[in-house]
């Protein structure tokens, strides 16, 4: 039961990062964020962003790049 338990919140948080995410990606939100945060910091956000997605889908390219 545990592990059930450990897999839904599991599975929340995902969506809930998704749908952030997306929310994120809009042009209205960036906007919103890059006159909140000021230029520097927006592009300092964004720039660790790209990163951490970049070094949560390198196993994914790695597998990708062996396949024919």
């Amino acid at each position: 039961m545990k592990n059930v338990k450990k897999l839904l919140v599991l599975a929340c948080l995902g969506c809930l990062g998704f749908g952030t995410a997306k929310l994120l990606k809009t042009d209205a939100a960036q906007e919103k964020l890059f006159a909140l945060l000021g230029e520097d910091t927006y592009l300092a956000i964004l720039d660790k962003a790209r990163l951490l997605g970049d070094l949560l889908m390198w196993p994914i390219d790695f597998v990708r790049a062996l396949l024919p």
